[in-house]
């Protein structure tokens, strides 16, 4: 059960560049929707006394790099007249504070609060001491490294001059092992980045055949929701195709086209910034088609062009692509496949009977590029 007093502020202490970490507070606040407070601050090197320091006001915590592979994690709360409660955490990491060990790092902090917050884990002083140990860092007695330095082993202390005729010297303790002791490894929950709002702009051309390229902008609004370390997408999306001119003689025909989509897609983590996405969209296409005749000749005299008018067309969409996401914007690359489902033919009535003048493609293929921007729900 949550504690009514338990402090909704965490204060995270960082020992890193400033610069690698200029959007971690906005990362870790990303996590929670509960109205938690996140504060963080970054410095060169860790005070050691304050490493397990609590306070009723705040729950502390600690970020210290013991390696590119690894970092400590430490926070420490207290809720009077109850004692201090600590949680130590180490986490694996693949190349240091890059996006991917960011992001794992806003997880673990956020279940490691909740933890607390809920009173699921937690331990007195002395035993988060001993866990410290058993990571390789002593409060008191280590100096902990600068951002991204190794953390130097223990420098054994000398053996005393055995005295005449000793008995047998007991061997030596070796020194604990870097691994951390089964209590200090992190009880990480399969958590994901947060759900959001989506707003994309683009542009695209798509070849229809006997219509010619069309070309023209691209809107789209919806949703992301992530289940691990998938994102699954729903939107609505619309683009306008510039009219543009095309024969289908004796005619000069003009087609102005503005499509409109329901769209489900995936977007599976390739690497750390780095995702596929594809997706499926059901829709409409509007053609506003205008028609003009040709120079006359003996061969159009008696045709006359229908008047402008507009037409809708079921349509259907595949699209794949690549989309390195960033901080709030992210920006794709993609390939489509357009269905049409409607059979379109461009004819004549003349005395002979229909004459087919053109028909564009029932499949057109298409590429686009699009910015997309995002905003946490």
């Amino acid at each position: 059960m949550v504690t009514r007093d338990f402090p909704k502020k965490l204060a995270i202490t960082v020992v890193a560049d400033e610069r690698v970490l200029s959007t971690f507070q906005q990362r870790v606040s990303s996590w929670f929707s509960d109205g938690t407070e996140v504060l963080v601050t970054v410095t060169s090197e860790v005070d050691e006394a304050q490493l397990l320091a609590s306070s009723p006001t705040e729950v502390r915590a600690f970020i210290v790099p013991l390696s590119a592979e690894r970092a400590l994690l430490t926070f420490s709360s207290v809720t009077p007249p109850a004692p201090p409660r600590h949680l130590v955490r180490e986490v694996r990491l693949r190349e240091g504070f890059d996006e991917l060990g960011l992001e794992r790092l806003a997880s673990v902090t956020h279940s490691a609060f909740v933890a607390l917050t809920e009173g699921v884990e937690g331990v007195e002083r002395a035993q988060a001491e001993r866990e410290l140990g058993a990571a390789g860092v002593t409060p008191g007695s280590l100096s902990l490294p600068r951002a991204g330095a190794p953390v130097p082993a223990p420098v054994p202390a000398p053996v005393p001059a055995p005295a005449p005729a000793p008995a047998p010297a007991a061997p030596p303790i070796p020194p604990a092992r870097s691994e951390p002791a089964p209590l200090a490894r992190p009880a990480v929950r399969a958590q994901q980045p947060s759900n959001a709002l989506l707003f994309a702009a683009g542009y695209g051309v798509r070849l229809r055949g006997a219509e010619g390229a069309g070309h023209g902008p691209s809107l789209a609004l919806g949703v992301q929701l992530w289940s691990g370390w998938t994102a699954f997408d729903l939107q609505l999306s619309g683009q306008y195709l510039f009219r543009t001119e095309f024969e289908a003689k004796p005619f000069t025909a003009s087609v102005q086209t503005t499509a409109l989509r329901a769209q489900f897609g995936v977007e599976p983590r390739l690497r750390s910034s780095l995702f596929g996405q594809a997706s499926f969209g059901l829709g409409a296409d509007l053609a506003r088609i205008s028609a003009s005749a040709a120079s006359p000749s003996a061969d159009n005299t008696r045709l006359l062009p229908r008047a402008d008018g507009a037409q809708w067309r079921g349509a259907g969409e595949l699209t794949l692509g690549l989309l390195r996401r960033g901080q709030m914007l992210d920006v794709g690359v993609y390939a489509q496949v357009i269905f049409v489902f409607e059979d379109v033919r461009y004819s004549a009535a003349t005395s002979d009977g229909e004459m087919l003048l053109a028909s564009p493609w029932l499949v057109q293929p298409a590429l686009s590029i699009q910015g997309r921007f995002r905003s946490a729900l």
